[in-house]
Order: structure tokens, then sequence, then C-alpha cells
């Protein structure tokens, strides 16, 4: 399946949609419901809404623990480039890499 999401169809044809407010983030590993106010903001789904399996679990509590680890401003301009998408923690350097 695309993006590493074990899902279905219709999650990956949602995903894909741009008429569809999904949104996946790859560096903290979560999908969910654009909130509609011209902002950023999206509510995180846990299960996906069309064949009702759980989806990965979010690392963004992970993502900014590394972040601190490594002495890097998580709003700043210094992140390194693997913590801009999955690879931190698809390449075992935070989260659980295990994970779907």
């Amino acid at each position: 399946m695309t993006l590493g999401i074990p899902c279905c169809l219709q999650m990956q044809h949602a995903l894909g949609d741009s008429d569809i407010p999904l949104i996946w983030t790859p560096k903290f590993r979560e999908i969910g419901v654009r909130v509609l106010d011209g902002g950023d903001s999206s509510i995180l789904l846990r299960f996906c809404p069309w064949c009702g399996n759980q989806l990965p679990e979010s690392l963004r509590s992970e993502w900014f623990e590394e972040l601190e680890r490594r002495e890097v401003d998580p709003y700043g301009d210094g992140i390194p480039v693997e913590f801009l998408d999955e690879r931190w923690y698809e390449s075992g350097q935070g989260g659980d890499p295990g994970a779907p």
C-alpha cells in the first residue's frame, strides 16, 4: 500500500484526491481530517472511516523528543532533513521502526 498505510483502496484514493480533506503527515505518521479554516490544523484519525482498520500510532511525541534529545529547535530552521518526513523513524533513529 502507498505511504506505508495499512488500510484500503478507499483511503488511498482519498489521500490522493485534493478535493477530499484528508492529510497524511509523514514525519508524524498521522492521517487526519483537514480543518477547513485556512490554517494547517487537522483532526487525527485513529481508524479508517471506510474499512475500520486501526491506523498507525502517531509518532508526534517521539519526533519532538528525538529533536530535543539532539538539542534541535523543532520550530527553527535547523531541523535535519531526515526529520521532515518518515526517514527518521524508518531508519531506526526514533519512534517504532518496525511499525507500519
